[in-house]
């Protein structure tokens, strides 16, 4: 899965990559009931782990990356984080460095579906959702040109 993604990391800038080695659903919240946040209940896993293949390929992939690439994690929701309160809640809840919408539902899908993994994401903005329709374009151009590499080195 690839596309863009919220810096939350202070080593992210615009343009720089992220390869998710985990991925967390941030929203899920049942620790009323005493579990952590971020648990998904049934199968009692807070993260996800990306397969270490796909990492492999895709840290290949990315050894000429103009901008800057972390290796991390990723932490998805149904929220479109645009506030420091919650960038700073991310990353000390989940030591989370990006933050987007859909990675961690495609990581629970092929956890539960038995398929193998990897999230790659563009910075787009800081977290703070300023710059995002100005950079959302190049970053996604960006992780065009990474992924083709992948889909070449991962057999």
């Amino acid at each position: 899965n690839s596309g863009v993604a919220g810096g939350l990391d202070e080593r992210l800038g615009i343009c720089s990559a992220v390869v998710a080695d985990k991925l967390v659903e941030h929203d899920m919240d049942t620790s009323p009931l005493g579990d952590p946040v971020g648990l998904v209940s049934g199968i009692n896993k807070v993260f996800f782990e990306a397969d270490r293949d796909m990492i492999t390929a895709l840290t290949k992939a990315t050894e000429d990356y103009p901008d800057g690439v972390l290796l991390g994690t990723i932490a998805s929701g149904d929220q479109f984080i645009a506030d420091n309160t919650k960038k700073e809640w991310l990353k000390s809840t989940f030591d989370a460095v990006a933050c987007e919408m859909e990675g961690a539902a495609i990581a629970h899908t092929a956890y539960v579906n038995n398929v193998p993994f990897a999230v790659f994401r563009t910075i787009s903005d800081g977290g703070d959702g300023m710059d995002f329709v100005t950079f959302s374009k190049i970053a996604a151009d960006r992780a065009q040109e990474v992924i083709l590499k992948f889909l070449m080195l991962y057999n």
